[in-house]
């Protein structure tokens, strides 16, 4: 069996679609898998080495001179498989087996740009996590092989092989968690605000041992968040080191944003701050988390440039902290 799978975009999203992916693989596993990927993206395959990167040049893809003629290249190179399995649901996605004229073409159910309309077997829609989406694809083609059960979450990175992040934990019996204040630019109006966090690394430190999570959107942060707290930032680390020290946590705390998923993916409890996300779309995996907000009436919404931040400001630490420390994890 051949099989292309598609995702190609965005950091955050590959991740909520390895559970699927890992499942498939496990079902079948002498076919051959090629996930299609953004070039920014590819390296997120590293840990599961069964998976061929097909890479998508991003720049090209965005450009209207040269996107067709992208798409057609890299359907020349799936090209004879069996079957794809879209996780994208958008045009592009859609025409690249298309264009490679493979006889089955599957869709998880979420299609824009009539995406749905070039797949084969496209699935009904349902409101439910990407998580769930995902999953959902993967038991459909399975049942049409007749093994049904790939429907079942798994943090895939729980046990996979990764980099040694160095010595970043105390031994103590202190429960161990990672805070995330930030999210990406383009995201910004998922952040909790920043005194929050500060409030909140003042409620827990003595009970925790707490590290900071600073990505290159918050470097300004790490020349004084680390010592006005009295709590440590993570060193500035390779991802799948920083994936290696996530996963010795006890917790990851973190707004919708790449690092939430990952700690899913790696089997960390994550406890996640929402505003503006789909607490059902945008969710967790029960198992694998929980999701902690307001639930003002404007939210969720799509809004990036609200300016109340109603949502978020509301979101107070002290309930932050209760739901963390009174989980069953930290006794």
């Amino acid at each position: 069996m051949d099989l292309v799978l598609l995702r190609l975009s965005a950091l955050g999203d590959i991740l909520r679609v390895m559970p699927a992916w890992a499942n498939l693989r496990q079902a079948f596993p002498q076919a051959r898998f090629r996930a299609v990927v953004e070039d920014r993206h590819a390296f997120l395959l590293e840990p599961l080495p069964w998976l061929e990167p097909v890479v998508v040049r991003r720049k090209r893809l965005s450009s209207p001179f040269s996107a067709f003629s992208e798409l057609k290249r890299v359907a020349a190179l799936v090209r004879g498989a069996e079957a794809s399995l879209d996780f994208h649901g958008i045009l592009k996605a859609a025409l690249i087996p298309k264009l490679a004229a493979l006889p089955e073409r599957w869709g998880d159910g979420v299609t824009k740009e009539f995406a749905g309309s070039l797949q084969t077997h496209p699935m009904a829609f349902r409101h439910q996590t990407r998580y769930d989406q995902a999953l959902g694809l993967a038991e459909a083609f399975g049942r049409s092989r007749g093994i049904p059960g790939l429907g079942r979450f798994r943090p895939v990175l729980k046990d996979v092989a990764l980099p040694d992040p160095g010595e970043i934990w105390q031994q103590d019996a202190k429960p161990r968690v990672v805070l995330v204040p930030g999210a990406s630019r383009r995201g910004a109006i998922k952040r909790w605000p920043l005194r929050h966090w500060i409030t909140l690394a003042g409620l827990l430190k003595q009970r925790c041992d707490l590290r900071w999570s600073l990505g290159p959107e918050e470097e300004d942060l790490r020349s004084w968040l680390p010592e006005a707290t009295g709590v440590a930032a993570l060193p500035r680390l390779g991802f799948w080191q920083l994936a290696s020290a996530v996963r010795q946590a006890d917790r990851v705390v973190s707004p919708d944003t790449g690092l939430l998923h990952l700690a899913v993916v790696l089997g960390v409890p994550a406890l996640g701050l929402y505003g503006a996300s789909d607490p059902v779309i945008a969710g967790l995996p029960p198992e694998a988390g929980r999701v902690l907000r307001t639930g003002i009436s404007c939210s969720p919404c799509r809004e990036r440039d609200c300016q109340r931040r109603q949502c978020m400001e509301e979101l107070l630490p002290e309930r932050v902290s209760e739901a963390i420390v009174s989980r069953t994890v930290f006794g």
